[in-house]
């Protein structure tokens, strides 16, 4: 059994996504191996919701987000070497539990898979909604998602504009020879004042390469960068890529984990 857990995480790392192993150390006991791919299971979604009952299940990767800085909430991302989807936990402060880098296999029986916004996403179900519920309870969220002991860090997959794909939606990814499509200095979203209160808006700025091909940086307002000012400059952006409506046409999206995913060229 261990043998075929090291050949799947030699696996992995072949892909892009991933290097820069920890010394290795024991995995847990309770973690499942994974029966399917990430890529498998959004197939399973073409149709619509995918209600998983009695089949054993399990997929698995590594956490590639962080809520520290609250621009993601109540969800974290996990990706192998085929692909990504969002685990709607329903809890807050996750990277304590779901570190960027950390291994975690997910028991699908008794959870929903859909493809919503080109996004896979795994949560309760099924509902009348699109979207899987939030897990929100803790011992759900334990029952179903198991951690493993090692740890590898995350590497984005280096692409373009140009070159994206709804297959790499969900997954983390770095874009350079970005520059702000805008005629004045702004920040990356709104934040409530503490002064006078407010609710704090949030932001879709379009960036753009030296090409004219663009890309969509979404940050919300609660996050602790929102009130920040965006470099003028080219930059190299890291994040989650994502799809949503722009004009009324979809558009690709990235979402930043913090500013440390900001790097001026």
């Amino acid at each position: 059994m261990k043998k075929i857990a090291l050949l799947w995480l030699a696996a992995l790392a072949a892909g892009c996504g991933y290097d820069d192993f920890d010394a290795a150390v024991p995995v847990a006991d309770t973690a499942p191996l994974p029966s399917m791919t990430l890529a498998a299971l959004r197939e399973r979604c073409a149709s619509g919701t995918f209600a998983v009952q009695g089949t054993g299940i399990v997929v698995s990767g590594y956490v590639t987000t962080s809520d520290s800085a609250d621009n993601f909430y109540r969800s974290f991302f996990i990706e192998d070497n085929t692909g990504a989807a969002e685990i709607m936990a329903g809890r807050y402060d996750l990277y304590g539990a779901y570190p960027p880098g950390g291994r975690v296999s997910v028991r699908l029986d008794g959870l929903a898979a859909v493809v919503d916004e080109g996004v896979l996403k795994i949560g309760l179900g099924p509902s009348a909604s699109a979207r899987p519920a939030y897990m929100d309870s803790r011992v759900v969220l334990d029952r179903h998602v198991a951690r493993w002991a090692e740890r590898i860090v995350p590497a984005p997959c280096e692409t373009s504009p140009a070159a994206l794909s709804a297959g790499k939606t969900g997954c983390l990814v770095r874009m350079s020879g970005l520059r702000l499509d805008a005629a004045a200095d702004t920040t990356w979203a709104v934040a409530a004042s503490p002064a006078s209160g407010g609710v704090p808006r949030s932001a879709s700025l379009k960036f753009k390469t030296s090409r004219g091909d663009s890309i969509y940086v979404f940050t919300s307002g609660y996050a602790s960068f929102a009130a920040g000012p965006v470099p003028r400059t080219a930059v190299t952006l890291t994040g989650i890529l994502l799809q949503g409506k722009e004009g009324g046409r979809t558009v690709y999206r990235l979402k930043l984990r913090d500013l440390n995913d900001v790097r001026t060229d």
